[in-house]
């Protein structure tokens, strides 16, 4: 990442807001409270390596990250007003610009969901799309999260209803695997670590996967943009300063996840964070997905296009509002500002 390593370019670049970690006492809020569902999943994994190697800090900005069971609880949190900043994905700017609550997106982490749809292996012998799931308990990580979303949207695909399955919240960590040995699903929408940990315990079978670009454009019909960083419009605007800190340290976190290996990536987690306790198997798993994570935090026409098709489908709000902005969902002016755009 360009820095600003000279005073000339740091006058530049205060002209679009950036804020040197030296200039912390400008801020607005230097302390903020940041929600995310189930932050141990490699979705959310810019957010964890932005915490751990200290990026966040070194822009000046203190982040206490609170976790939920699920993305859909996170965002509750923040229009509710109990948390500043939202990690969760990007198309829930665009359902509550819907329901009439403005969700800014101002750095995006992840291109790809990166979600695999997992079935029990006795279901896998014999599966035949959706229909081998109707009447049966599926988990998520929360009911109306993007992993249910992604159910909702193969149900549909399958011309079945979403409410033909029994949507179970059963979070992102461990109780994933709790959830499959005590049968009480069936199947289950996730992101790795859980998929490859559920596969290596012979608890379940990918079916559907959303951890390649081939994968993510036969389940949405595009890119699809995943993890994001988002606030409330009126935070963003009230202070611009603080949120160009938080992008600053986010494209900090994307440019190392692209120039480190996946062993390098595991070496720098706490053990707490590595699922199952193995670096190898976590570096096979950071491999996999590794291609979902953004390189440059930008969001494109394109991906936003893919997001606001989906909701469609299976959103009745989004389908019904006219002439939904979806430019005001997203700015890329922060992540710009933190490459050193002028």
């Amino acid at each position: 990442m360009r820095r600003f390593l000279i005073s000339a370019a740091a006058a530049v670049l205060a002209a679009v807001s950036l804020v040197p970690a030296a200039q912390a006492a400008d801020l607005e809020k230097e302390n903020v409270t940041l929600a995310v569902g189930g932050r141990v999943a490699l979705y959310y994994l810019p957010l964890n390596i932005a915490e751990i190697k200290g990026y966040f800090k070194e822009e000046g900005v203190n982040v206490d990250i609170v976790d939920f069971q699920g993305g859909s609880r996170s965002v509750q949190a923040v229009v509710g007003g109990s948390a500043d900043i939202l990690s969760a994905a990007f198309e829930h700017s665009i359902t509550m610009k819907a329901s009439g609550q403005n969700i800014t997106t101002f750095a995006l982490m992840g291109v790809s969901p990166g979600f695999v749809l997992s079935v029990r292996p006795d279901i896998a012998e014999n599966w035949e799309g959706m229909s081998s799931l109707v009447g049966q308990p599926v988990g998520v990580t929360s009911p109306g999260s993007s992993t249910n979303k992604m159910v909702d949207l193969l149900m549909l695909g399958a011309k079945l209803d979403p409410s033909d399955v029994s949507i179970v919240g059963i979070g992102a960590g461990p109780s994933v695997l709790a959830a499959f040995e005590n049968k009480s699903v069936v199947a289950t929408v996730q992101a790795d670590p859980a998929t490859t940990l559920l596969e290596q315990a012979g608890l379940s079978v990918p079916v559907v996967d959303t951890r390649t670009p081939e994968g993510t454009v036969e389940v949405y019909g595009g890119p699809m943009p995943a993890a994001a960083l988002s606030a409330t419009t009126a935070f963003v605007e009230e202070n611009p300063k603080t949120v160009q800190a938080l992008a600053n340290a986010i494209v900090k976190a994307l440019e190392y996840i692209d120039s480190a290996t996946p062993e390098e990536i595991a070496d720098v987690l706490p053990e707490d964070y590595l699922i199952g306790g193995d670096k190898a198997l976590y570096a096979k798993m950071l491999a996999k997905v590794k291609p979902s994570f953004s390189t440059d935090g930008l969001l494109s026409p394109e991906a936003v296009d893919t997001a606001y098709n989906a909701l469609r489908v299976y959103n009745k709000i989004v389908r019904e509002t006219d002439n939904l902005d979806l430019e005001a969902t997203y700015t890329n002016r922060f992540v710009q500002a933190a490459h050193g755009a002028q």
